[in-house]
């Protein structure tokens, strides 16, 4: 019987240690670490939240580049990092798509996070030359059919989320889309506005100043849906491209073994910045459509993308340099 009441008892111990922690949690600042470098859109979306949380909080809620990697060197650092709810990972499309790119990481995608939120879906967009004579995504698979000028499509650079979204479309209507890869989007477009390109996949936000102008032209949109932006565009579904949604995405994680407690503090005030009106007119401005939810969601969707992604780079052999 003492063993028993002497077990029931640490137990009871550690629940209220936990609890009170979370109950002064935060009583300093909070590290929020971003995967890519200062002034990018994943690096702006951190702030925007941190903003919000440190308003909210009264702790400053601070953004941390640790570029590199393909995003593995901010995941490890944060893997690694206490589960006391100070040190978060604004997480991007790389976290699911670098199991099957690499292998063998120093962490596990999986258990070695706490979810908290997915914040935001970023919708890709294929976009060619306005002199190109492709109005679609149909036209696009048939002239690169018929011309290899027509089929050289670049992206941001191997293994990311636009190159999968290649590849996909590929999978899916047996074209032959040629990857070509670029450091970074703006290159890519710069490319495609000098006709070196007969396609590029990329976020809205970098392309939409040359869309407006009439430099380039948006012909499908990857997404499940149409993008507000330009509601004109038709997705690759509707166009009969079934299952070759794809989409860059942002979410809020936690090392393992944080508190519940934080955990459910930090979701809850996520969701409710994202509902503000000026955050998701902020977010929309740049190219990103909110999404929030519970942690059990964002844990779904995160092993359903590794899931999907995984299979697709075993299939086309895709390797990530």
């Amino acid at each position: 019987m003492n063993k028993v009441f002497t077990s029931l008892w640490a137990a009871v111990l550690v629940f209220s240690a936990g609890t009170a922690m979370a109950q002064a949690w935060p009583a300093k600042p909070i590290r929020i670490i971003a995967p890519y470098a200062a002034g990018g859109t994943n690096d702006i979306a951190a702030r925007i939240l941190a903003e919000r949380l440190s308003q909210r909080f009264g702790q400053q809620a601070i953004v941390e580049n640790k570029p590199g990697a393909n995003t593995r060197i901010a995941t490890e650092f944060v893997a690694k990092s206490a589960p006391d709810g100070y040190t978060l990972f604004f997480c991007a499309a790389p976290h699911s798509t670098n199991p099957g790119l690499y292998g063998k990481l120093p962490y596990d995608t999986v258990k070695d996070f706490a979810p908290v939120v997915q914040a935001v879906t970023v919708p890709l967009f294929f976009l060619v030359p306005a002199a190109s004579p492709a109005r679609n995504a149909k036209d696009l698979v048939e002239l690169a059919k018929k011309d290899p000028a027509y089929a050289n499509v670049g992206s941001p650079g191997n293994g990311s989320a636009p190159h999968l979204a290649i590849e996909l479309l590929n999978s899916v209507s047996g074209a032959a889309l040629a990857h070509i890869p670029y450091k970074g989007d703006a290159p890519a477009i710069q490319d495609l506005l000098g006709g070196r390109l007969g396609a590029s996949v990329d976020p809205v936000a970098p392309a939409l100043p040359h869309i407006k102008a009439g430099k380039l032209r948006a012909i499908s949109v990857a997404s499940p849906q149409r993008y507000s932006l330009l509601p004109e565009v038709p997705t690759l579904d509707e166009q009969g491209f079934k299952g070759a949604e794809a989409f860059a995405w942002f979410g809020l994680l936690a090392p393992a073994g944080t508190p519940a407690e934080v955990v459910a503090k930090l979701n809850a005030e996520v969701n409710l910045a994202l509902k503000q009106p000026e955050v998701a007119e902020k977010l929309v401005g740049l190219g990103m459509t909110p999404v929030g939810g519970t942690p059990e969601q964002f844990g779904s969707f995160i092993r359903a993308d590794i899931d999907k992604w995984t299979k697709l780079i075993r299939a086309r052999n895709i390797k990530p340099d």
